[in-house]
Parts: C-alpha cells; structure tokens; sequence
C-alpha cells in the first residue's frame, strides 16, 4: 500500500485531500511519524522523523493520531484480496507482502495482469492506492515495487536483470543498512556494479558471513522462498520518555515499568518466559543515536535487564530518550509462535 496510515485516513476525512498529512505521536509528547503522504515526503519528510522536526519542514502538515485498531481492520480485508491470487503469501508488515503467483492459473497466468486487477480492486473497495513490483525472486519484486511507486508497478524479466541491478543503490539490498553503506561509501562503492571487483572471499573479509550472500544479491541472485509460515524471533518493548533520562536510578525505574510490559506482551501471546535464548535492551540517546546490548539468558527476570544495563551503562554519557526491552526466541519451534503481523 501507499503511504498506508495516511491513506486511510485522507479517505475517511476527504477535506485533507492535496495536503500534507502525516500520521504519528505529538510533538510536545516527542512523537515521530509512523507514516506520511507523498506530498509531506515532497518537504523532505519519511517515516521514523521527529514530529517536531517534521513541524519545522513542512508549517502546515497536518499531523494525526494513530488509529492502530483501523489500520489491522483494513489490512486484514485486503489481505483477503491476495488470497484469491494465490495461498503462498508472506506477510511483511502490516501493508505489504509478497505473493508467490507462479502456479496461479488467474488472468491467464500472467502475473503484470494479476497486480494490475489486485490493485484495481484495492481502490475500488477500499479507495487507497497500491503498487506492486513483479520479478523472479524476492529482492527484485521488493525494488521493483518502490520503482514507479506511487500507485503504479514495475515488471521485471529475467533476461533484464543483469543490466538493472548494476545500477542499483547498495542501500536498497537488503542487510546493508546505514552502517554497512557507510563502509560501502568508505570502499568508493555506491552501486551494486562498483561492488563486482570483489570476491566472495574478499566480501567476507568486508561484511563477514554476510559478504556471501551479498556477494549474490548484488547480482540480482535471491534463493529465497516465499515463507508461508514466518516463525517470530523475537519480541521487544520501548518506550519514549517526553523528557531525557540523565541518571541511572531513573533508567532502572522505566526498566522496571517496561519490564511488566513485556511480560504482559508474552502472556497475550502466550510465551513462555523460560522460551529465552537471549535478552537485550536498547538506548537511544538525545541525539538519536542508538546502542543495544545483549546477554545469553534461559529465562525472563528483572534483575537480568538491570544487570545488563548496570553493565554497560554506569553513567549516561548522554541523555537518552528511549528505552526498550526484548528477548530473542530459542530456536526450538515448539517453543516458538507464529509471527502475526496484526499483533503490534
């Protein structure tokens, strides 16, 4: 989906059609965006900004709340209209998905005409744009989506694929993210084409275990199956304060509330605290900066975060602004739950 939180709500309140409209928390509260309109994104706004830095982008963006129990509502109808297409569908977020269409006998088999008739139905009943990208493997649907984006769609062909990933961003592949394009930067690589000097040895010097994978991606090559029955990994907690933490004694309270959180989060979805591999917490100071740190762990208690903390952080060398806690899953699947992307 487009720009999805935003979209729903310009439908639903049609006097904020061809203005700036952004969904996410307030900004005396230290709010971010969760989303915003295609015309926001024109003052050079994205999802993740501070609310009150997006204010001083745009004066007249229109920031509305979040309406978390309407955006599941709509998603889980419109994940209902892929289904008709095709039972292999692996959920991505709460607006997105890829759809394996390889075995699907509709319009013909031809998959440019099945993503112009999902889109077409997503308009007409629910009154929100989509766009879709179409291609051989995951990673070249998932650019192709973003390429004509939005409310449009891009295919791709086999015999294409070499020609157009050369041109690719690096930070488009997935696993490279801010860090790792920096070190791609570093190395005077920006496109996947500049990365080609490189063996797979060489990459893994680079990017470690990850350089041989890389080593594929950047060749448009991506062995990966459309997963139907994504496993979760993980589950967290965070919480933004509306002023900095500047001492320890305080950080330790907000673990304290945050801990009951997410002990409440296993209990609705029924996981055992004795299912931990590993707990870690994660700081973001005042100038967004983040650091998280981990520790094996085989079950869930608070004095496990607080020495995790105490570890790591004797003092605030700055303010920070947010806290989370979270605990990886033990591998054992009987331990482990479906990810639902409707659980937030």
């Amino acid at each position: 989906m487009d720009s999805f939180f935003a979209s729903l709500e310009i439908r639903d309140k049609p006097e904020l059609k061809n203005k700036p409209v952004a969904v996410g928390g307030k900004a005396h509260e230290r709010g971010v965006l969760t989303t915003c309109n295609y015309i926001a994104r024109g003052y050079g706004l994205h999802s993740a900004m501070p609310t009150k830095k997006a204010l001083s982008l745009c004066k007249n963006l229109i920031v509305l709340p979040v309406d978390i129990d309407k955006y599941k509502r709509e998603s889980k109808e419109i994940f209902k209209v892929f289904k008709c297409y095709s039972k292999k569908i692996e959920p991505i977020s709460i607006d997105e998905a890829y759809i394996d269409v390889t075995d699907s006998d509709y319009c013909e088999s031809d998959p440019e005409k099945m993503a112009h008739q999902i889109r077409s139905c997503i308009w007409k009943d629910f009154k929100i744009t989509a766009s879709a990208g179409i291609s051989c493997n995951k990673l070249l649907a998932k650019i192709c989506s973003d390429w004509k984006k939005p409310n449009n769609q891009y295919s791709l062909s086999d015999d294409q694929v070499s020609d157009f990933i050369k041109d690719i961003r690096l930070d488009m592949i997935p696993g490279i993210g801010k860090v790792n394009f920096q070190k791609c930067i570093n190395l005077n690589m920006k496109y996947c084409k500049d990365m080609y000097i490189y063996s797979i040895d060489e990459l893994e010097k680079i990017f470690g275990s990850y350089g041989a994978n890389l080593y594929n991606l950047i060749r448009g090559i991506d062995q990966r199956d459309v997963n139907i029955n994504r496993i979760r990994k993980s589950i967290s907690v965070e919480d933004t304060f509306l002023e900095d933490i500047k001492n320890v004694e305080s950080c330790i309270s907000k673990i304290e509330f945050l801990y009951k959180k997410l002990i409440q989060r296993c209990r609705i979805n029924e996981i055992s605290i004795n299912s931990v591999k590993e707990i870690f917490i994660k700081v973001k100071f005042n100038d967004f900066k983040v650091i998280s740190r981990q520790s094996k762990c085989n079950t869930l208690n608070l004095k496990s975060y607080i020495q995790l903390l105490n570890n790591n952080i004797n003092s605030p060398i700055k303010p920070i602004r947010l806290l989370g806690l979270g605990f990886t899953l033990k591998d054992d699947k009987s331990l482990s739950i479906q990810y639902d992307i409707f659980d937030r």
